[in-house]
């Protein structure tokens, strides 16, 4: 099984091409955006693989 990278917030946003604002909005106003990842007390993150497939149903939805 591959493990899914997972990305910080600042990664995460440039990943999917957005600011880290975009991603915190975007994330908090949108129930299909992945949910984040607790990695530790103050640590979050996102799926790669998570992000892959948000990106591709709104790029079927457009």
């Amino acid at each position: 099984m591959h493990k899914s990278q997972i990305l910080r917030p600042t990664h995460a946003a440039n990943f999917i091409s957005v600011s880290r604002a975009t991603l915190y909005r975007i994330a908090k106003n949108d129930p299909t955006f992945p949910r984040k990842i607790r990695i530790g007390e103050r640590c979050v993150g996102y799926r790669e693989s998570d992000l892959s497939k948000w990106l591709e149903a709104r790029e079927v939805a457009a």
